[in-house]
């Protein structure tokens, strides 16, 4: 399969949607590396789909009031490997808005992402977890 500029936005699509559960299920290998980078409480490199959601996913979920959507600003494509910018909408349970700005870089193989690289605001996320 040739990744395309179309397939990663309808890939895409779902966290624009709120489905994070279901970009997780259909677009994520369950052997995925997923590269979560900086020094907040969720960097770290995860190296299955469970290991991931089960680590960064659900602590995410546990600290937002309510579900939490992207909006993709940006999409480019080259080769196997897709490079996403994006900004996160959601509330934190502290009350503050959770709108982080993020890049994610996915290495596709058969339609499925096999590693990831996420970029995003640090203290953010500290502010938000902790």
């Amino acid at each position: 399969m040739t990744l395309t500029h179309d397939y990663v936005q309808q890939v895409f699509a779902l966290l624009e949607q709120g489905q994070i559960d279901r970009y997780l299920s259909e677009y994520v290998a369950e052997d995925v590396q997923w590269t979560i980078t900086g020094s907040n409480v969720l960097a770290d490199t995860y190296t299955s789909r469970d290991d991931f959601v089960n680590r960064a996913i659900t602590r995410l979920k546990a600290s937002l009031a309510g579900s939490i959507r992207w909006e993709v600003h940006h999409v480019y494509v080259d080769g196997d490997t897709a490079i996403v910018e994006m900004t996160s909408i959601a509330t934190a349970k502290k009350g503050h808005p959770y709108r982080n700005e993020y890049v994610w870089i996915q290495r596709f193989e058969a339609g499925k992402i096999v590693e990831a690289r996420v970029y995003y605001d640090d203290v953010l996320v500290d502010k938000t977890m902790l």
